[in-house]
């Protein structure tokens, strides 16, 4: 079993758990307006912001979850996993480039932290959070790690800001989750983290409890819908499947609510509607908590599951604040009072930019009732690599085999002339970025050699994930949107280049050419790491329906430094 040991969390609304859960329980929020010209943006907007230093804030809330926890992170036997979606990306410009990279920023935390392991940076959109605490649970049930500290964060200033507003997506007043007058999103800023361990907690002083029940993190799922970048699936297909796999293991009477992403955007609560209807769960309890803390990114999935832990301890179903009247189709049960329960469980769910969706279950057990016995999951220890390609500035080789591309060596001409040459039938390749041009050839030309042999595209719609690693994240993307912001008197912020400054954007394109439905995900590390990267891939074949991959390595900083070493990833079955 996975258990959590220790908690914090640091916003507006306080320094720790428990400040911020008896802020939210008395109905405050910490969101307010910020007048024109706020950190040189021209309009105004609503949020709940701190403008803390990210470095610091991070190492804040991780170094207080540590010392409560008890836990020794200088052995070989502790990670550090951060969740972020754009880190301390206000810098850019301020500082040399590769300081701002996500895997050097969590290195330097992490050794500061003193973990002497590798940092691992889930850079997986809105889902950051659960998809980090999914990550270090599979870590932990597969005995790679004893203990994992998990610390989701993001700091919005004028990028961030800027790029929701030009997307439309900002509401002019306090967010309304699932309401009929909700007008769009407010944004927080937060660092929330979570001590997990594979070992039950020694004593009362590890866990802050005096009642002898333990939190425990059960499965969670990451699915894709497949539908769009930026816009959720209208039938909801990936959250609706990461619900429905979360529950083949859940006895619904144990559950207390479903805490919603609830975003207050149009379509998003929409789409988690007609999940939560389809998953059979209208009748359970459904609450949001954005009103209060407004939307923290890479910090909102870390950030929400402490609250809805210490609401169930408190035997309470916090209300969503900003809820009046029901503005969705789907049938699910919400308010803005809070209510008792006593019941254990919770889910948790969020969605994000490239299709991806994200279930975890958490429940408060008995500390007699649970088994000392260690259980360790099957590990596929042996996964086969079926094809391979990898793509330079210097030329293309598949399956060891250079490819017979023409062009000048360097991206403009070369990723273009293999699209001509060898696909040429997706224009939407066109719009996309440099990092998602490379991996959609990447994966084009594994599929072709697929398609060779006899297999369709078809066989793996349902069983297939994309895991990808990088160092430089969308850094490429980050530069030419920051130019599009950096003259205030030519202020134009872009949507069409906000959305590609998100690394994982590149699997929600792929997952659209191919209509998979598995989990996709991003790992930013702080330099390539073949050993490390292997331990990551094989967390994902601990989804059961899993029983391939689209993998590898995908990095792009310019035109002139880029690199594609992707391969097939299956499940030995000898």
């Amino acid at each position: 079993m996975v258990y959590v040991l220790a908690d914090n969390i640091i916003s507006p609304l306080g320094d720790t758990s428990e400040d911020n859960y008896q802020a939210v329980k008395a109905g405050k929020s910490a969101i307010r307006a910020y007048a024109p010209m706020t950190d040189g943006i021209p309009d105004g907007f609503i949020a709940s912001l701190m403008s803390a230093d990210f470095e610091d804030l991070v190492f804040r809330s991780a170094g207080k979850a540590i010392d409560d926890s008890g836990i020794n992170v200088a052995d070989d036997r502790s990670v550090f996993i951060l969740s972020s979606t754009k880190g301390a990306i206000e810098r850019l410009g301020e500082e040399a480039d590769e300081r701002l990279y996500l895997g050097e920023t969590a290195q330097r935390i992490a050794t500061r932290l003193g973990f002497t392991t590798h940092p691992v940076v889930v850079c997986n959109a809105c889902i950051s959070g659960c998809a980090a605490i999914i990550l270090a649970s599979r870590l932990l049930q597969l005995g790679v790690y004893d203990n994992v500290v998990v610390c989701g964060a993001d700091s919005p200033q004028r990028f961030i800001i800027s790029g929701f507003q030009s997307l439309n997506a900002m509401s002019t007043e306090t967010c309304r989750p699932f309401d009929i007058e909700r007008q769009g999103l407010n944004l927080g800023e937060a660092a929330a983290t979570v001590v997990l361990s594979s070992r039950f907690p020694s004593g009362t002083s590890a866990i802050g409890r005096s009642d002898n029940r333990v939190w425990t993190i059960g499965h969670g799922y990451v699915k894709n819908d497949a539908f769009h970048i930026s816009a959720p699936s209208k039938t909801a297909e990936g959250l609706l499947e990461a619900l429905q796999q979360t529950m083949e293991n859940v006895e619904k009477d144990d559950l207390a609510f479903v805490n919603a992403h609830g975003t207050a955007t149009l379509f998003n609560d929409q789409m988690e509607s007609i999940a939560i209807q389809r998953a059979g769960l209208s009748d359970v309890p459904v609450n949001a908590l954005k009103g209060y803390i407004g939307h923290s990114l890479g910090a909102a999935g870390v950030f929400e599951t402490i609250l809805c832990m210490k609401s169930v301890d408190d035997h309470t179903i916090l209300g969503t604040r900003g809820y009046d009247e029901i503005g969705v189709s789907g049938k699910v049960m919400l308010s803005v009072e809070h209510s008792p329960t006593h019941k254990t469980g919770f889910i948790k769910m969020l969605s994000g930019f490239g299709g991806c969706n994200a279930t975890l279950y958490a429940k408060s057990v008995e500390s007699s009732s649970v088994s000392l016995k260690e259980r360790r999951e099957r590990i596929p220890s042996v996964f086969r690599k079926t094809h391979h390609v990898r793509i330079s500035p210097e030329g293309a080789w598949l399956d060891g085999g250079c490819l017979p591309v023409e062009g000048e060596p360097n991206e403009k001409s070369l990723l273009t002339t293999i699209y001509k040459k060898m696909i040429g039938d997706y224009p939407k390749y066109y719009k996309m970025d440099g990092l998602c041009r490379l991996g959609f050839i990447a994966s084009e030309l594994l599929l072709q050699t697929e398609k060779a042999e006899g297999i369709s595209i078809k066989e793996h719609q349902r069983n297939r994930g994309v895991v990808l690693f990088n160092r430089s994240s969308s850094i490429s993307s980050d530069k030419k949107y920051l130019a599009s912001i950096a003259d205030k008197e030519n202020y134009f912020p872009s949507p069409s280049v906000f959305v590609y400054t998100l690394p994982n954007i590149v699997t929600g394109e792929i997952a659209i050419r191919n209509d998979y439905h598995g989990e996709t995900s991003f790992y930013i590390l702080p330099e390539k790491n073949e050993e490390q990267m292997q331990t990551l891939i094989q967390t994902a074949f601990l989804d059961r329906q899993t029983t391939s991959l689209l993998t590898g390595w995908i990095d792009y900083e310019d035109r002139e430094h880029y690199e594609a070493d992707m391969y097939i990833a299956s499940i030995n079955k000898a």
